[in-house]
């Protein structure tokens, strides 16, 4: 419930009960003396609701601030924390055997087609290793840019008019885990 509203309620509600009062003191209804007592009850009733006005506006203000700290909390350490780092494994499908460097030439030159070099400083993607004789590789990158590296892996083919492909084969953590990934799989 809205704390300011509330006060507004009971403070209606107390200036109704002091013009009741006093239109019974006009009436002749009441002697001064109740009068008197009945106002200040009225009076201490009013300065309650006040300071519990208050310390309810004190305590939303302190729950706000609360929120906002934790809030400020998560992004700082988001900010802080070191990104971490992904590897894919990947296939080149090409009709001659392709040198390390010609996929790494092509992996960047299409990254940097797509994303520009403000992309590419993001996703930090590098090739760090390249089987020449499975012509599997791995490349690493930063883990939220995955759909970004996975884009390019797509896209080599337009940019190389088909003449060199990559296809994604597995996703994973660490750099041993995907070099194993590399020895284990055979292509079909």
């Amino acid at each position: 419930m809205n704390v300011v509203a509330l006060f507004l309620a009971l403070a209606i509600l107390e200036a109704t009960y002091f013009l009741a009062l006093t239109s019974l003191l006009i009436f002749g209804q009441l002697d001064i003396l109740l009068f008197l007592a009945f106002s200040a009850i009225g009076f201490m009733f009013f300065a309650l609701t006040y300071v519990l006005y208050r310390v309810l506006k004190l305590q939303v203000l302190i729950l706000k601030t609360r929120i906002k700290l934790s809030s400020e909390r998560v992004a700082v350490r988001n900010v802080l924390r070191k990104p971490r780092k992904r590897y894919v494994v990947f296939q080149v499908v090409s009709e001659k055997p392709v040198k390390k460097e010609d996929v790494e030439k092509v992996f960047h030159e299409t990254f940097k087609e797509l994303f520009g070099i403000l992309g590419e400083g993001e996703s930090n993607p590098k090739l760090v290793f390249y089987d020449e004789v499975s012509m599997r590789g791995i490349v690493r990158f930063v883990h939220i840019q995955k759909s970004r590296v996975f884009f390019t892996l797509a896209m080599v083919s337009e940019v190389s008019k088909g003449k060199l492909g990559f296809i994604p084969l597995k996703t994973t953590g660490t750099l041993r885990r995907a070099k194993e990934i590399v020895k284990t799989l055979s292509l079909d």
